[in-house]
């Protein structure tokens, strides 16, 4: 059995070590690196069993990447001895470090190594070290154990132990390396002399019966190696390029001296460092690493990206903008079309009468919301003492000690504040007429209870300039973007977010807003009437033609990611300028938002393009925190989910979604509902939900407080109706007004399901 560990808190841990905030992000990669320019520190992911195992192999990581140089290995890449060799000394230099700068991560490397040796995860099960293994391997294990386990070292290997306690910087534990390798040749040489050498342990361990030829060649090219590292030493830079902390590694010019007199002392590198079919490799060191692949995570794979500052300059709009826009072109349709006008009156007239139809219901619900905050606060009331004596109480002063009157104490009531996002995708047009009016009551409920509110419509049509990516979707425009991108930004489109109602305006403003929101419903409401209104075609020419509304407010795509990126800068605003305690965030939309574009990256001229497209578990960051969820669908409802579920928990607010189903048939309700071919219990019992209150509320859709299926059907307004009254008992009229107020207060689904979560 494994654990998972927090790899949150395993970042705090890799900052800490590095001693800068930088990025810290967790994957699917086999080793740690560090990329110096963007400061991001890439760690991989294990799966163990124990805590001090983890911090051991992260600090462990976190050393490679701080302080050992990314160029360092392409210098021995091709000769896999040498490489083996500097792996050991490397990681006997970096722990040194690492544990000397943090005296705290010493417990961890003592009781992680100790688990992963009860283990074997170094192969040395059945085996006398100090007698089976040779000097690297016994150097690994000695400086793995953090010096305490019992290894007997010859007089000479003893030597070489203080030769490694002294090296500094990388160029030394190459020099190093290769001086052992080439001493540790010349041991072999002399053990092959001896008459039982074939029946040595040794010779099986590292397979030295084909380890060397006969003859003693030189490895020509080794030594050429060796020589060309030696000029290198004089001209090599004090730091690694990837190096945090220049303190540490600085290579002092009388430690150097001392350390290359001892290296001189031990081998002179004279010797064979090569040759043979076989290679010299740390035994131990290689178990290690293929055992050390079995703790990587590698199905967890991450994307992680930043959230980028909108540019409210080029995507926000505001009512200002939208009224004029509209009065403009009405005054341009008018001008072309006399239709236009008499359609303009009946407009006018028609939306005055669809507000005095709804004032009732939004009075009702004013009424139910100021009745339910009175209860949310009458229970949070307290009653106190006041010191003050009660004469009424003094009879009981023999059998009680309370004779004081009381006090009951109702905590202010709490500032609300609400924020509406509709979708204006072309997927709604079936659906809009009916969110539309129901938004405009909600935008009237709204202004009478006298809340700071917001309403935005999001659309991609406002503005000729959206494609931010050229057609090989990498390079950005630089002319027009909704966004300020930066490296490791997630990428989104150019979007407009309409501001088209707010308690900021004055009444007569609010009214003419809604009016023509009201007519934008209309005009994609009865886009079909002329096929399917035949019998009453002269009442629908009567009132003129619609006249439509400007280009860039036509329908388009789903920016509905891009419109939360925004919202979430937007509220943080809002609820600082009213003081806003209580904010409820609702979205009413119909589907998911536009797909997953890809992650921004930098070129090295600093231009900034669409880097990658790459599949993953969705990383959202902000500057509090990383946020993520385990929808698989990430390109859709993992990002939006994600962006929802930032604006809920950092902003301290309830978000709402509407979701309206063009019908109960076909993938969109079966997405929520279950398939109709096999339908789950829960299934079943949202579906009876959905035709008996005429909304079904989804519990675990991501991002979300509530979440609401709506049917099309049952989504128009409905009014008090006592026509069919036939009677003149007050019990019969009696029931027949409670029936049609009833119907009247259920048909209002968005008003009437969400004024006790608001509230």
């Amino acid at each position: 059995m494994t654990t998972q560990i927090n790899i949150d808190s395993k970042s705090q841990l890799a900052k800490l070590i590095a001693t800068e905030n930088i990025e810290v992000q967790h994957n699917a990669v086999k080793t740690a690196s560090f990329d110096v320019k963007n400061r991001i520190l890439t760690l991989p992911i294990f799966k163990v069993q124990s805590k001090d195992v983890y911090d051991m192999l992260i600090a462990h990581e976190c050393a490679h990447a701080l302080y050992t140089p990314e160029n360092g290995w392409k210098e021995i890449s091709d000769d896999d001895e040498l490489r083996a060799y500097c792996n050991v000394l490397e990681d006997c230099r970096i722990d040194k470090l690492i544990q000397s700068k943090y005296p705290g991560v010493t417990r961890n490397y003592f009781n992680g190594f100790d688990i992963l040796y009860k283990q074997d995860f170094f192969g040395i099960k059945d085996k006398d070290v100090s007698i089976d293994l040779m000097l690297i391997d016994k150097i690994n294990l000695f400086y793995k154990s953090s010096k305490r386990m019992n290894i007997n070292f010859t007089g000479e290997e003893k030597d070489w132990l203080s030769v490694v306690d002294d090296i500094k910087t990388w160029e030394d534990v190459v020099k190093v390396a290769k001086l052992m390798l080439n001493w540790q040749k010349k041991q072999i040489e002399k053990l092959k002399k001896l008459p039982n050498f074939d029946n040595l342990q040794l010779v099986e361990n590292y397979n030295l019966d084909d380890n060397l030829d006969s003859d003693n060649n030189v490895n020509t090219k080794a030594d050429k190696s060796s020589d060309k590292e030696s000029s290198k030493d004089k001209s090599s830079d004090k730091t690694s390029s990837n190096n945090l902390d220049n303190d540490n590694t600085e290579d002092k010019k009388d430690d150097a001296k001392e350390t290359l007199d001892k290296l001189h002392k031990v081998g002179n590198g004279n010797g064979p460092i090569g040759g043979g079919k076989g290679k010299l490799i740390a035994i131990t060191d290689q178990s290690f690493e293929s055992k050390k692949q079995q703790l990587l995570d590698t199905s967890s794979k991450y994307l992680y990206m930043n959230i980028p500052e909108p540019n409210f300059n080029n995507c926000l709009i505001s009512y200002d903008t939208f009224i004029n826009d509209f009065r403009k072109h009405i005054q341009v349709e008018i001008k072309k079309y006399e239709r236009c006008n008499r359609y303009y009156n009946w407009l006018k007239t028609d939306f005055k009468k669809f507000k005095n139809d709804n004032k009732k219901t939004v009075m009702y619900l004013v009424k139910e919301f100021e009745m339910k905050k009175a209860a949310t606060s009458y229970k949070r009331a307290s009653t106190d003492k006041t010191g003050v004596i009660d004469p009424l109480k003094l009879k009981n002063y023999k059998f009680s000690d309370d004779l004081f009157k009381r006090l009951t104490i109702l905590p202010n009531e709490k500032n609300h504040g609400m924020m509406m996002l509709l979708d204006w995708s072309g997927s709604m047009c079936d659906v809009l007429k009916n969110t539309v009016d129901q938004l405009i009551n909600l935008v009237y409920f709204c202004q009478k209870i006298q809340i700071p509110f917001e309403v935005y419509i999001f659309s991609s049509e406002t503005s000729d300039k959206n494609n931010i990516f050229d057609y090989d979707d990498k390079l950005v425009n630089k002319t027009f973007n909704s966004f300020n991108f930066k490296h490791g930004d997630i990428a989104l489109d150019n979007f407009g977010l309409i501001n088209i109602a707010s308690h900021r305006m004055k009444k007569s403003i609010l009214d003419e807003s809604m009016m023509y929101l009201y007519s934008m419903g209309l005009y994609y409401g009865d886009r079909y009437s002329y096929a399917r209104r035949f019998n009453d075609i002269d009442s629908y020419m009567s009132r003129g033609e619609n006249f439509g509304m400007p280009y860039k407010y036509h329908l388009g795509n789903t920016p509905l990611n891009e419109a939360l990126v925004v919202c979430n800068k937007l509220i943080s605003i809002f609820k600082k300028k009213y003081n806003i305690e209580k904010m409820t965030f609702i979205t009413l939309t119909d589907g998911g938002a536009n797909s997953y574009r890809g992650v921004i990256s930098t070129f090295e001229d600093g231009s900034l393009f669409n880097s990658t497209k790459d599949y993953g578990q969705i990383v959202l960051k902000t500057k509090k925190k990383k946020y993520t969820n385990n929808n698989t669908n990430f390109y859709r409802s993992g990002v939006t989910g994600t962006l929802l579920d930032i604006i809920r928990k950092e902003h301290n607010i309830n978000t709402i979604g509407f979701h309206i189903l063009k019908n109960l048939r076909g993938w969109e309700a079966e997405r929520y509902l279950g398939s109709s071919h096999s339908l789950s219990p829960e299934d079943l019992k949202k579906r009876e939900q959905l035709r008996k209150d005429k909304v079904a509320v989804i519990k675990d859709q991501p991002g979300y407080d509530e979440f609401y299926i709506l049917n099309k059907k049952h989504l128009n307004v409905e009014n008090a109706d006592l026509s069919d009254i036939k009677s003149d008992k007050t019990k019969d009229i009696r029931k027949a007004f409670s029936k049609s107020m009833k119907g009247r207060i259920t048909s209002r689904v968005l008003l009437n399901k969400f004024i006790e979560k608001v509230a």
